[in-house]
């Protein structure tokens, strides 16, 4: 995994070294970066990269994870605290992950892009992810299988759009969000 940064400078060099294995990833295969090429790229000794990793996969997981993290602050600098509506979120939602078309390059170029989802299912399931407070506390089993199946749908059409060369715009992908998570999947058919 990763350890969370006290500091400025060692949050900045932790940054570098995610950058450092993004772009490693716009060249090489993931399995084909060692932690020795990565300490090379970034002009770092060994011994500090496991300062801020365990290994090679915590670098990516950071990398992931603070990328979701940056949606929310993406949000706050968007909108602030001003209402919204469902369609401009969702909408906004698609602008920031087409600003991310270099993240999602190197996941597909590495077959690992189904580890966007999972971290992101993971992220909304915490108590920082943003889903979790905006659902009923009610039933903790209904709310965690509804988070993990729109997370999962939400990032799934963000890893078609890219496939497809975002052949849509976002604010069309937010209309077909929109639809997909407020209308009912399947319309009952009486068979009598």
């Amino acid at each position: 995994m990763y350890k969370m940064c006290k500091t400025e400078q060692s949050a900045r060099r932790q940054q570098e070294l995610e950058e450092g294995l993004l772009r490693a990833m716009s060249n090489c295969h993931y399995e084909q970066i060692s932690v020795s090429d990565l300490c090379d790229r970034c002009a770092i000794p060994r011994k500090a990269f496991y300062r801020y990793f365990t290994g090679k996969d915590g670098a990516l997981y950071a990398l992931i994870d603070h990328t979701l993290l940056q949606y929310e602050g993406f949000q706050m600098a968007e909108f602030g605290m001003e209402a919204r509506s469902y369609q401009s979120d969702l909408e906004q939602f698609f602008r920031f992950w087409l600003r991310q078309k270099p993240l999602l390059d190197a996941l597909k170029r590495s077959n690992i892009s189904g580890m966007l989802v999972t971290r992101a299912i993971e992220h909304a399931l915490s108590d920082v992810g943003m889903p979790i407070r905006f659902l009923p506390q009610q039933d903790r089993a209904a709310r965690r299988h509804a988070i993990m199946f729109g997370v999962c749908g939400l990032m799934s059409m963000v890893l078609d759009w890219h496939d497809s060369g975002y052949d849509l715009s976002p604010r069309e992908m937010s209309v077909i969000a929109a639809k997909l998570l407020t209308e009912p999947l399947f319309t009952r058919v009486d068979i009598r």
